[in-house]
């Protein structure tokens, strides 16, 4: 039957579908469903009705509309649960919308919580829409599992609203239906039941007078199968010149920003990185302890955490981009030691300890090179996780080559310069926002590596196991545990410290 307004209800009942197992339930969603209801804050979930097993998951936004005069309170009740307010990158930033990220440490990812004090339709990088009828929407709001929900005929009218202006001219050329458009079916075919004509009418009459029955019904036929594309694309724009006097663009920037990285992707070149960023700002989180501790493993699982919701890099300041100065003197290098049988040994040695130190420079310039993109990563906003990173601590790990034992034979003015050269590139490393120490006893960083030499890396996790760390910013994490225990005390360190 199509969805018309001719009947008392829009529809008769859609046959159920055979029954999916559900995902684990966030017990932090469930905890901001009750703390909601019991401040009485005014409120209601909007969007992603008929997912309730997903987005209670934590597989979803969380997408609630909050009376403005809450604001303060609403900021609190997630402040208290853990919640942090994270910003939109420059130019996507959408006038009455906030976003909000807590971890849920049972599920192991972030619950992310789209505050409208507004309600607005619409990608943030193209067109969009405010509806002024936020006040109508929350008295009409009813209690839910676990949030409150609008009354059926204003979630249906959002709902046909929101998909009609998400029509593109994409389908055009498209083969089938976009994904969404799928899944709106499904979401309509859960709202849509019960709403009575009159009501209907009346909502529409009342709270949207751009809009009438005819264009409602259009709206309508365009979510149903086998509408064609152009009458979708015709139909948004109709309703865009409806509802044009509630628009908004972003600033022509996003555009030539998205056409850059769309070239980019098209040219096989990385695109630059964006994300969300806390509202704190950004920070530079370095993992340091010997091999066997963990660092790459941990290091690639909390990149994994944060990446979906966050602006993330992860660097490996061991191993540093190197210039082309830096591959040179190593090429240099190993030549020198193949011609090492036709020199005299003395002359071998001091070339050999002459090129080892040169090249020891070149990496600590490569290294505060790295340092200083991703510092800089960091003070727009984003969030560096880094391997290696050079502090006093681990310094016979990664650091001078004086410390690390290396090239002692060579001597003279041409060596003492080179070390204070060397010395000078790694004094102007500024220190991590945090330090996550992963200790590690000896014998197990041995067992964690098999392919490697016992002695080998048994000196190198003794270094870092008999340490004095005293730095306000070092924390210390017993690697030793099992590796979901580690990630799970490093992803509530982290938090705790953005």
């Amino acid at each position: 039957m199509p969805l018309t307004l001719d009947g008392a209800v829009l529809d008769p009942p859609a046959p159920r579908a055979a029954p999916r197992a559900r995902p684990p339930a966030s017990a932090l969603v469930a905890e901001l469903g009750a703390v909601l209801e019991a401040t009485g804050i005014r409120y209601c979930q909007w969007k992603g009705l008929a997912g309730r097993d997903r987005w209670a998951a934590g597989l979803g936004d969380l997408d609630l509309l909050i009376d403005r005069s809450s604001a303060v309170v609403f900021a609190r009740v997630l402040a208290g649960l853990g919640f942090r307010e994270a910003v939109a990158p420059p130019g996507l930033e959408v006038p009455g919308v906030l976003s909000y990220l807590a971890p849920d440490p049972a599920l192991g990812r972030l619950i992310h919580v789209h505050a409208h004090f507004q309600l607005v339709v619409g990608r943030p990088w193209a067109r969009h829409t405010r509806l002024p009828i936020e006040a109508a929407v929350l008295a009409s709001a009813v209690r839910g599992m676990p949030f409150r929900v609008p009354a059926p005929e204003f979630a249906l009218l959002l709902l046909v609203v929101r998909g009609t202006l998400q029509h593109d001219v994409r389908d055009l050329v498209r083969r089938g239906d976009p994904p969404w458009l799928r899944t709106t079916r499904a979401e309509l075919a859960h709202v849509r039941h019960g709403v009575g004509r009159a009501a209907l009418l009346e909502t529409i009459e009342r709270h949207v007078p751009e809009m009438d029955r005819a264009c409602l019904d259009a709206c309508l036929a365009t979510l149903e199968p086998g509408a064609p594309a152009w009458r979708r694309v015709a139909t948004r724009m109709l309703l865009e010149r409806r509802l044009t006097a509630h628009a908004r663009r972003p600033p022509a920037t996003v555009a030539v920003r998205r056409v850059a990285r769309a070239a980019a992707r098209a040219l096989g070149a990385r695109p630059a990185r964006g994300g969300k960023h806390l509202a704190t700002g950004g920070a530079v989180i370095a993992l340091v302890g010997p091999d066997g501790s963990g660092k790459s493993t941990c290091a690639r699982a909390l990149e994994s955490w944060l990446t979906p919701e966050l602006d993330v890099e992860h660097a490996h300041m061991g191993r540093p981009p190197r210039t082309a100065v830096t591959l040179a003197i190593g090429a240099a290098v190993k030549l020198a030691r193949r011609l090492a049988a036709v020199l005299p040994h003395r002359g071998r040695r001091v070339r050999d300890g002459h090129l080892t130190l040169l090249r020891c420079v070149c990496t600590a310039r490569d290294r505060f090179l790295l340092h200083r993109r991703l510092r800089r990563r960091a003070a727009a906003g984003a969030i560096v996780i880094c391997e290696r990173y050079p502090i006093p601590e681990n310094r016979a790990l990664v650091g001078p080559s004086y410390a690390q034992g290396v090239a002692t034979d060579a001597s003279g003015p041409l060596a003492t310069l080179l070390r204070r050269l060397e010395s000078r590139y790694y004094a102007r490393l500024s220190p991590p926002d945090l330090v996550l120490a992963l200790r590690v006893d000896p014998e197990t960083a041995v067992l964690r590596k098999p392919g490697e030499p016992e002695p080998y890396v048994r000196a190198r996790a003794r270094i870092l196991w008999n340490t004095e760390w005293s730095s306000d910013h070092v924390e210390l994490v017993d690697a030793g545990e099992p590796l979901p225990a580690v990630v799970a005390t490093l992803r509530a360190r982290i938090w705790e410290a953005l």
